[in-house]
């Protein structure tokens, strides 16, 4: 009985996680928080035609193109031992005007995990934390200067009616539509067309 319930919870947790994990020409539409972390996964097929080593190559220039160019911004280290690419970086988020059409900014960082299996190819987006951007003139809402993404852009999060839903809402917006473009920019890597996502 013991051996069939470790069984039973390990199958249900391999059917969450990936339902958590976003196929190729998909696009991310909910928070997911894996181990305690806000955190975004992607998969798409390795191409069959060329090797490991060929496509983890692919991805690391794709790394360097995007987080090796300004170490003020971004920083990536590659293990080629074991076909990963490591980045953080950061970049600033236009909100959505609110509803008393002020754009709010905030500086969004994050990491990025690569990963080269045999049959596909993954992208983990993690680690995210928010730097509030006061709007010159516009006195905003109580907010923390930092704040994580478990703690701001999760269901459980925007499910608490405050002063700061609205903002919170707009945040989970843009960066969705941040990871996204992220997540079809990683597709292009590996040879798929960009297409219109439903």
């Amino acid at each position: 009985m013991k051996k069939l319930t470790c069984f039973l919870v390990g199958v249900l947790n391999i059917i969450n996680l990936s339902a958590q994990i976003t196929k190729l020409h998909e696009d991310v539409k909910e928070v997911y928080v894996i181990n305690g972390k806000v955190t975004f996964l992607k998969e798409v097929p390795a191409p069959k035609k060329y090797s490991k080593s060929a496509n983890f190559q692919s991805m690391k220039e794709w790394a360097k193109e995007q987080y090796g160019k300004d170490p003020f911004i971004s920083s990536v280290r590659y293990d080629s031992k074991r076909n990963e690419i490591i980045a953080k970086s950061r970049i600033e988020l236009l909100l959505p005007p609110d509803s008393k059409n002020v754009i709010e900014n905030f500086i969004m960082r994050y990491r990025v995990n690569g990963y080269i299996f045999d049959d596909r190819c993954v992208l983990e987006i993690t680690d995210i934390t928010y730097m509030y951007q006061k709007v010159e003139g516009y006195k905003s809402k109580s907010l923390p200067k930092i704040v994580k993404a478990e703690d701001f852009i999760t269901d459980t999060a925007i499910a608490r009616d405050d002063e700061l839903t609205e903002i919170k809402i707009n945040v989970r917006k843009s960066t969705l539509q941040f990871i996204n473009q992220l997540n079809k920019n990683f597709e292009v890597v590996f040879g798929y067309v960009p297409t219109f996502y439903k």
